[in-house]
This record gives structure tokens, C-alpha cells and sequence, in this order.
């Protein structure tokens, strides 16, 4: 009898045991299941976190309005204010401006506009990598040059033989605008942006599409939609030459302006989402460290950015401006050298 008690006994205890061991194993993998699940949730989280600063990055309230830390200095009559990055002077037929014509009415305009423009300079930075030295002169008028749908941005530049080559260096840029041109923020955002890229003598399109970017993505203030496919609706010369390649610019009116935009700012958003958002910043800054296009009297030719593209790339993008037909080679540095030697002899000058 006793013995029975003694097994029952042990038993029992074996029984606690192993129900012990049991809620520990099932405390224990809870334990490690909420651990995974926090860690999945964390990891979800952090996901989440990035995609809404990428999408907050693409909106033009956080990103082009998002208030610098630029000091703004406004002169004492509010006619010529300064700030990092620009100074902005009312032109003369502004002094009576019913908007404009008192002080406090100048200066408050003044911070907001030299504000935005710091913003969009903080921007541009961002995204293009774009950091020139000199100051930006906006000038604004009711009527410039007789009209009110006139805006016209200025490279100005010095010539310098360095190193027995002619090389252009950057002074400074100025834009007038209508006052009325000026507070649409879409054609501020697009004028603004070419201070930025005239400095390359860039190829119109690229130029244009780049600005077409900013407006429509980032300003809001977009009325050139890209298009589904560059290849459906790609049009061609009689030469069967994209038609892009002989495009003007803004002086250039006629039935294929509209096409030209959006076209254009197609080609450049397709390649920054092909090649990633600092595929832009890396062009540049190859640009930058060669610096032959300071040595350029015009605007480059296609192919010559086509050059920059694909080293950013990382592959060449001849084959890809070829299908969508433009008139393109592959280039070298020392093709680009002789190409720009060669121009200058051409126009009396030492290379």
C-alpha cells in the first residue's frame, strides 16, 4: 500500500512536472512568436515610414514650400530685397501697383516670394544636386517688354583662357517676369528651374523636360501630363528624326509645342525611374567634374549628354535614344574633346 501511495505520489509530481514543462515550452514559443511578430511589425513600420517620405518627397506642399532656413534681408523702402540664394528688385512700373504700391504691401510680398524661391533652391539641391555659386537676380515688372506672358531668364558670362583652352565661367543670372506670370506658381517653378540648368547648355528638350518635372510633380502646377508609351506616341520629322531634336524652345510656337512638353518631360521621368532619384544628381556632378561644357559656345548636342546619361546609367543608352529615334552616336570623352576643339577652330578660336 505503501508503495502505491509512493507511485501515485511520484506520479502526481511527474504529472506538475511535465505541465510545467509544457506551459514553459508554450510561454517560451509565445514568447518568441510575439518577438518575430513585433520584429515583422517594426520592419512593416519602418516600410511604411519610408514610403510615406518618398511620397511626402513627390509633394509639393512638404517639399517645394517646406520653409528654408535662408536669411532674407529686405531694403528699407522694399524695392530690392536679398536673401542666400537670390535678391528680387520691382521694376519701376511696379511703384504705383495697386498690390504693390506701399511698403508694408512690397515687403510682405517680398519674404514669401524670396521664401519660396529658397525653398525651391533647397529643393533643386535635392534632387538635381544643382548648387551654383552665384545669386539668382529676379527682377519683376507689370509689363515686361510690352507684354504680361513674357518671362526671360539671362546667363551671364565671363571668357577666360585657362590651361590654353577658352572657358566660360558664370557671373550671374537674371529673370524678368510679369508680376502676373510670376504668381502662377507652376511658370515660376518651370522659369525658376531653367536658372538652374541654362548653366549646362543643356539640349532644349532636356532642359524643358527637366522643368516640366519640377512643375507638374513637385509645384503642382503641371498642364503637360506624360504619356503612357514614348514609343506609341512618338513623333517624327520627314527624316525620320525625333521631333524633339530641332525644338527651340519657348520662343518656338506652332502645333507641336503641347507634344514637345510632355514628350520631353516623359523621356526625363522615365529615365529617373528606370536608373533611381539620385540618377540626376549623378549627371550632373559628371558634368561638373569635367566641366566641358563650359567650354561649349552653343548647346550640346544629344549625344554628348547621351554620354552622361550612360555613365550615371551604368549602361549605354545609345540603343534606347535610338529606338525612340533620335539622331545619336556613342561617344567618348576624347570624341567630345575633339568635337569641341574642332568648333572652336571653326570659329576663330585656340582650342
Amino acid at each position: 500500500m505503501e508503495h502505491r501511495n509512493r507511485l501515485l505520489f511520484l506520479s502526481a509530481v511527474f504529472d506538475r512536472l511535465l505541465c510545467s514543462l509544457i506551459q514553459t515550452r508554450i510561454t517560451v514559443v509565445l514568447l518568441v512568436a510575439a518577438l518575430v511578430l513585433n520584429g515583422c511589425t517594426a520592419l512593416e513600420e519602418a516600410q511604411l515610414r519610408r514610403e510615406k517620405r518618398i511620397l511626402e518627397e513627390r509633394n509639393a506642399d512638404s517639399l517645394m514650400l517646406r520653409p528654408s532656413k535662408a536669411k532674407i534681408e529686405v531694403g528699407t523702402d522694399a524695392l530690392h530685397s536679398v536673401s542666400d540664394h537670390y535678391t528680387l528688385t520691382f521694376a519701376e512700373d511696379l511703384y504705383e501697383h495697386p498690390q504693390l504700391g506701399k511698403i508694408p504691401e512690397r515687403e510682405a510680398f517680398a519674404r514669401s516670394a524670396l521664401g519660396y524661391m529658397e525653398s525651391l533652391y533647397d529643393a533643386m539641391n535635392r534632387l538635381f544636386g544643382f548648387q551654383p555659386q552665384h545669386k539668382i537676380h529676379v527682377r519683376l515688372h507689370d509689363l515686361f517688354q510690352g507684354s504680361r506672358l513674357r518671362a526671360i531668364t539671362t546667363t551671364h558670362y565671363r571668357s577666360v583662357f585657362q590651361a590654353g583652352r577658352h572657358v566660360k565661367f558664370i557671373n550671374g543670372i537674371s529673370m524678368d517676369f510679369p508680376l502676373a506670370m510670376y504668381e502662377k506658381h507652376g511658370v515660376r517653378a518651370h522659369e525658376l528651374t531653367h536658372a538652374f540648368t541654362n548653366i549646362y547648355f543643356l539640349p532644349v528638350w532636356f532642359s524643358e523636360g527637366i522643368a516640366v518635372l519640377i512643375q507638374t510633380e513637385y509645384a503642382k502646377g503641371g498642364t503637360h501630363p506624360k504619356y503612357d508609351s514614348l514609343k506609341r506616341d512618338l513623333r517624327v520629322d520627314l527624316d525620320g528624326v525625333n521631333q524633339l531634336e530641332n525644338w527651340g524652345g519657348h520662343a518656338e510656337g506652332g502645333p507641336l509645342t503641347r507634344w514637345r512638353y510632355r514628350y520631353s518631360y516623359t523621356v526625363v521621368a522615365e529615365l529617373r525611374n528606370r536608373y533611381g532619384n539620385d540618377f540626376y544628381i549623378k549627371v550632373f556632378q559628371l558634368m561638373e567634374a569635367d566641366a566641358l561644357h563650359q567650354r561649349l559656345e552653343d548647346k550640346m548636342p544629344t549625344s554628348f549628354l547621351v554620354y552622361y546619361l550612360s555613365k550615371a546609367a551604368g549602361e549605354d543608352l545609345v540603343p534606347f535614344f535610338k529606338e525612340l529615334q533620335f539622331k545619336v552616336v556613342k561617344l567618348t570623352k576624347e570624341d567630345i574633346v575633339k568635337y569641341i576643339d574642332n568648333l572652336n577652330r571653326q570659329i576663330g578660336r585656340q582650342p
